[in-house]
């Protein structure tokens, strides 16, 4: 949903199976994520993933953000993105 006060509006109606477990505001954008990967909300209202590395989106699960840094972890490792560019730990 987006909205503010009495006007509000569906987004994304989520049809997954698995529903998203973590949202975080990094770099004046939305970032969701779920056991399924990782999104990000765009200027047009949709949700998509086509400027993520598979690295990063193969590390959905758990969010984090501090310092200028977004982590992404789950089940398959996780991945940080230091304000430029993507790098996956091991």
């Amino acid at each position: 949903m987006h909205g503010r006060g009495d006007e509000w509006q569906v987004i994304h109606e989520d049809r997954m199976s698995v529903p998203f477990k973590d949202i975080v505001w990094y770099q004046d954008r939305l970032w969701c994520t779920s056991e399924y990967g990782l999104w990000t909300l765009g200027q047009d209202g949709t949700l998509g993933n086509d400027d993520i590395p598979a690295l990063a989106t193969a590390c959905g699960g758990n969010l984090s953000t501090a310092d200028g840094i977004l982590m992404v972890g789950g089940l398959h490792g996780a991945a940080i993105h230091d304000g430029s560019q993507w790098h996956r730990l091991l």
